[in-house]
């Protein structure tokens, strides 16, 4: 489970990245890529991170989420999780959520370092809660089955 898990986060990863490590240059790819990309995040160039002359098809915060759970996803092929408290998804999400107030409300401008860091936290952490809810529910379910 981990293993397709981590599988399928590396292949979305490596899309985002296309455009910035790719010299495939075709218009329709081009198109397509982006209209998936926009349905998860904004989009806006400004935030978004420069790999040479491209730019990620995601936002700082975004491609800090998706890097930090590839980070939780490896680490969790060395070392068991067990459970992870959902409160601890909500400390996680703490740091970010103040970092986009404050940016939307112009207490400070947005820096994609910032974002980047507050998304690598909340991503890390979300997919420790994700793989721990799928592996819970498998077990249970197996632990039906084989009664």
């Amino acid at each position: 489970m981990r293993i397709l898990l981590l599988f399928f986060l590396c292949i979305w990863i490596v899309g985002f990245l296309l455009p910035g490590i790719s010299s495939i240059n075709n218009s329709l790819f081009d198109f397509l890529l982006v209209k998936i990309y926009s349905t998860v995040c904004h989009q806006e160039s400004a935030k978004c991170i420069s790999i040479g002359n491209s730019s990620m098809l995601v936002c700082a915060r975004c491609a800090g989420i998706y890097f930090g759970a590839l980070i939780s996803g490896l680490t969790t092929l060395i070392f068991s999780v067990h459970s992870i408290s959902r409160r601890v998804l909500i400390l996680a999400l703490i740091p970010l959520a103040i970092d986009v107030l404050f940016t939307f409300t112009g207490i400070y401008t947005y820096s994609q370092r910032l974002a980047f860091i507050t998304g690598l936290s909340f991503g890390g952490i979300l997919y420790l809660v994700i793989i721990s809810e799928f592996e819970n529910l498998f077990s249970k379910k197996l632990f039906i089955i084989n009664e």
